[in-house]
């Protein structure tokens, strides 16, 4: 799929959805959390707002998520997507008094104290419809 194409829909997808699965690993043990998420319109730059506990500990520990977000089989689509970032410059947590808080913040629904911006190396989605324009149902974005 041509990249402007492929941009467009990874667009379209993550508009079209509002919570992703982010997982993190500390001591080899995996931990998978639902949580609501949203979008810088200028890139695909995605911001979370988490709540200090477990997850956070394991990025500071181990700077390597992985983020799913799916389609409900019930809305009769093959569907998904896996977003990878792998390093402590594309994982940043942002608190009041940082430069970028207050941009981060209009971006985010409600007030939050903290915000993780995750930076993606590498954007895959999946898409079963893919096929039936002639392209592979996998199609990759790495930035």
């Amino acid at each position: 799929m041509p990249e402007n194409e492929l941009k467009r829909e990874i667009r379209e997808y993550l508009n079209s959805r509002k919570v992703l699965v982010l997982c993190t690993c500390s001591n080899n043990i995996p931990r998978a959390t639902p949580m609501d998420f949203y979008t810088d319109q200028d890139s695909f730059n995605i911001y979370v707002g988490p709540a200090p506990g477990r997850k956070v500990k394991n990025i500071e520990e181990n700077p390597n998520v992985s983020i799913g977000i799916y389609t409900p089989i019930s809305e009769g689509k093959i569907q998904g997507m896996q977003i990878t970032a792998s390093r402590r410059d594309r994982l940043i947590f942002l608190r009041e008094g940082d430069k970028e808080f207050e941009k981060a913040q209009k971006i985010v629904r409600g007030k939050r104290k903290l915000l993780l911006k995750i930076i993606p190396e590498i954007i895959e989605l999946l898409d079963y419809d893919f096929v039936k324009k002639g392209f592979s149902r996998i199609q990759t974005l790495e930035l």
